[in-house]
């Protein structure tokens, strides 16, 4: 049976949590008690978020999951995802499809609440791209000299930011979202992180209304001496360019206190802001590449319901199709079958609309898996590059044409852990 979780569960909670997370550092009875704490508080709240847990007939917890309940910016609106987290197996019930029916529990959970797009950040990606989940965007870690930055904004603008300015934040912060594809709306958690001044702040504010924001910490750099600094940049938001080069001044001026700046983005082009990007490594690519960051491959995507995901999104912003078009897209969903087979897509001047069909005597116009179809439809990834690569099919139409009409002109931008 799969329930919500009660506050009497959550000891039990903390006991899987605590095997199967160990890098949480909540093995101790006090740590313990802190955990569940924290989660009473959640269970308490309004906030989105919800405990689901697995138990056997004697009503013994053996898995967990949390859903997240999210509003994302999906190619330039914004619309109801659920992400899923903290999914944890008993250890002493390992390889006994637990995980396997949580995920199920909540993909069926999605369905009954209408929502067509789920997303999660996976323990192993492989294991959640068999389950039909395609990856999402990649991550590139900056370490930089401050030197490298842009010093020619007005650095005497900033001001350091407090818990007060919470509301001036999130506002700032859901506009920055509601202009890029692939952006959450501002969580309840991460506005106990700013009432709680979990990390630092600085703005730009001018009359009267904050324009740019950055949080950071300062980090001791391990086995080094006690002046040797980094600053961690976990969040970089504006909404005038002019905001961004006065934090960018600022970040410059560090010199004298920070060794290096580690800042970690979504968007690739950050590079070509910078007077030095060399991060230290002295790592070179044959022929002469210098490495200049880290990149990782996490946050991954699924489509859950592909007609009503196609009607939601009816791929707003993209080029049309100059007259009338019918596609026949041959979908393979090997975990949620109900969705395997074949789907009838018409563009009729106006609207895309799609339906599932019984197999017909026609060839697919093409021929996909979901875990690509999902990395497609977001923008992480062109059709044309995955038929360069063999593992799409695609019949007589000109290629291009499907990117121009389907995928998103710019791939995700997702700041939100969970």
């Amino acid at each position: 049976m799969i329930r919500l979780l009660q506050n009497k569960d959550l000891e039990a909670v903390a006991d899987i949590v605590a095997f199967a997370y160990p890098g949480m550092n909540i093995q101790t009875s006090e740590k313990k008690l802190e955990f569940i704490s924290r989660l009473t508080k959640e269970q308490e709240e309004q906030n989105g978020i919800q405990y689901f847990g697995y138990f056997n007939e004697e009503e013994e917890l053996l898995g967990i999951y949390r859903l997240h309940d999210f509003e994302c910016n999906v190619n330039g609106k914004f619309q109801r995802i659920f992400g899923i987290g903290m999914v944890a197996v008993h250890l002493l019930h390992k390889k006994e499809k637990i995980a396997f029916t949580l995920l199920s529990h909540f993909h069926q959970y999605a369905s009954q609440e209408n929502v067509s797009l789920v997303s999660l950040y996976p323990f192993n990606p492989s294991f959640y791209r068999n389950m039909g989940y395609g990856y999402g965007p990649m991550k590139y870690e900056f370490k930089i000299k401050p030197n490298a930055l842009v010093s020619n904004g007005e650095k005497g603008l900033v001001k350091f930011l407090s818990p007060k300015d919470e509301e001036a934040i999130v506002s700032l912060y859901n506009d920055y979202a509601q202009k890029n594809h692939g952006m959450i709306k501002r969580t309840w958690t991460e506005r106990q992180r700013i009432k709680n001044g979990v990390t630092n702040y600085v703005g730009v504010i001018e009359n009267g209304q904050l324009l740019g924001a950055l949080a950071f910490t300062l980090e001791t750099v391990k086995d080094s001496h006690f002046l040797h600094q980094y600053m961690i940049v976990h969040e970089w938001i504006w909404t005038d360019p002019i905001a961004y080069k006065q934090i960018a001044a600022w970040l410059y001026s560090q010199q004298d206190q920070v060794d290096r700046i580690i800042f970690r983005t979504n968007d690739p082009s950050f590079l070509y802001t910078l007077s030095n990007p060399l991060n230290g490594s002295n790592h070179l690519i044959p022929s002469v590449y210098h490495e200049v960051a880290t990149t990782g491959a996490g946050l991954m995507y699924r489509i859950t319901n592909v007609v009503d995901f196609i009607h939601e999104m009816n791929f707003r912003q993209l080029r049309r199709p100059d007259e009338y078009i019918r596609l026949l897209i041959e979908i393979e969903d090997t975990f949620l079958i109900e969705q395997n087979g074949l789907y009838e897509v018409i563009y009729n001047g106006d609207f895309w609309n799609a339906t599932k069909i019984s197999n017909i005597n026609e060839e697919a116009t093409i021929k996909i898996g979901i875990h690509d179809l999902s990395s497609w439809w977001m923008g992480c990834i062109s059709v044309e590059a995955l038929h360069n690569y063999g593992v799409v099919s695609i019949g007589d139409i000109d290629i291009k044409k499907l990117d121009e009409w389907f995928k998103p002109k710019q791939s995700p931008i997702c700041f939100t852990s969970f």
